[in-house]
């Protein structure tokens, strides 16, 4: 990074024209592009330049001189410190519309598709765009000799110490605020990431809302004394969750859960309704974590799929999507984790579903079939897919993609892959799973040219 002169006292006046990925407005000033913080598209601000860089430099809103139509007052006290949320000071149509924006940007810029293909294109809007969180961790802290939690700051891992969060769902809400005032009377350490000592890393809470089950676990740096785990479960016991759980992650960094965890009360499961269906998951399986939104991002994606086909799903994790594919066809499911395969075979016998399910990387497994299917449905991590299972998709002629992404950037550029392979983008629906926030999930159909 290149430090300018004034770096920090530099204010500038910025007609912003556009939105970033990461919520920001996007300007410019005399030295190229500004990534302005809580800035909005239309908006005229006075700003201050907080760092220079070779191409860019970041600045924050001193003030709006011109508001957007939608800005409005963000609603959690912490908004502007917390990491969390990026779009709270735009209202609800607002966001939807700065949302489909953003995939609408990505497919012409990264992808190269004609922006006449893209118009019309819409963002489905969450059933709750507050309090729909079914999913949340706590990094935990030491601070005076004593354990703290909270979020991260935005661009940090300094702790902003909240009490509540309006975009976690009330059972979660509740569990914390039960953690939260046993915690300070706890004996256990936070972590420390720079010497990597301390105990508590993470609370890390899920809820099957449609259930009433919740899960509570405290992810730990190395082992803990029988006295130490007898502190844990008195401490989590006081919120009632159905389960609680320790995760073991002694490896440096800052990814949150560890591999092994064992349960230490209850199944070390919990489990939610998506439509007809039940479905289970424990500490570390994926699970949407917008579940009513989830329910309409899952019908539309298998309402793409032809009837009474093939079907090959790449990265299923525990059978959400799967089940309602199951409705349209033979389904064979690919995931990577053997865990979340165990959990999807219980889910799909719990569920009198027939599925062939197989555990392995999508593009191994990919590689190694020869059999036919009329339709791959696949919903990578935020990285895309392993450019084998794009040649895959090619080599095995399949008729039809359903593409399910969380990462517009990514999933332009394998479309664009696609599309170089004889592919042409059939319809486009973008669905907001993550409101007050600048993620967008997308359905993106793509079909064999014949």
């Amino acid at each position: 990074m290149r430090r300018g002169n004034g770096e920090g006292r530099e204010r500038v006046q910025l007609e912003v024209s556009a939105l970033s990925s990461d919520g920001a407005g996007i300007a410019r000033g005399k030295n190229g592009v500004v990534f302005v913080r809580g800035a909005l598209p239309g908006e005229q601000v006075a700003a201050q330049i907080v760092s220079r860089h070779k191409d860019f430099s970041v600045a924050r809103t001193l003030s709006v001189g011109r508001a957007a139509a939608g800005r409005v007052e963000p609603r959690c006290p912490h908004y502007e410190r917390c990491g969390g949320c990026q779009l709270q000071h735009a209202d609800y149509p607002l966001q939807l519309t700065l949302k489909a924006g953003l995939v609408r940007d990505a497919m012409t810029r990264i992808g190269g598709f004609p922006a006449e293909l893209l118009e019309g294109l819409e963002c489905v809007a969450s059933p709750q765009p507050w309090g729909y969180r079914n999913k949340a961790a706590f990094p935990v802290q030491s601070l005076d000799g004593r354990a703290v939690t909270g979020f991260y700051r935005a661009g940090t891992h300094r702790l902003e110490f909240i009490r509540r969060c309006p975009v976690n769902a009330a059972p979660l809400d509740a569990l914390y605020q039960s953690v939260l005032n046993g915690l300070a009377s706890s004996p256990l350490d936070g972590y420390d990431e720079r010497t990597h000592t301390g105990k508590l890393r993470h609370i890390v809470m899920r809820a099957g809302l449609n259930t009433g089950e919740t899960l509570l676990s405290f992810v730990l740096n190395g082992r803990l004394s029988a006295r130490g785990i007898k502190t844990l479960v008195a401490l989590g016991a006081k919120g009632r969750p159905t389960t609680l759980t320790l995760n073991h992650n002694s490896r440096p960094g800052n990814v949150i859960l560890g591999s092994r965890t064992e349960a230490l009360f209850g199944s070390g499961r919990i489990s939610e309704r998506l439509a007809s269906w039940t479905l289970s998951f424990d500490t570390t399986s994926f699970f949407q974590v917008n579940t009513a939104q989830a329910e309409q991002l899952f019908a539309h994606a298998s309402a793409q799929v032809d009837g009474d086909g093939r079907i090959l799903e790449l990265y299923s994790g525990v059978g959400s999507l799967t089940c309602f594919l199951a409705r349209r066809g033979q389904v064979t499911s690919v995931e990577e984790w053997r865990s979340a395969v165990q959990m999807a075979e219980r889910n799909m016998g719990a569920n009198g579903l027939d599925v062939r399910t197989l555990c392995g990387r999508a593009e191994d497994v990919i590689e190694e079939l020869h059999a036919p299917c009329g339709t791959v449905v696949m919903d990578p991590p935020r990285d895309g897919c392993a450019r084998g299972v794009l040649e895959a998709i090619h080599r095995l002629s399949v008729p039809k993609v359903v593409y399910v992404s969380c990462n517009p950037a990514t999933l332009a550029r394998d479309c664009k892959i696609l599309a170089g392979y004889g592919y042409r983008l059939a319809s486009l629906r973008a669905f907001d799973m993550f409101p007050q926030t600048a993620h967008v999930e997308t359905v993106a159909v793509l079909e064999l040219r014949r």
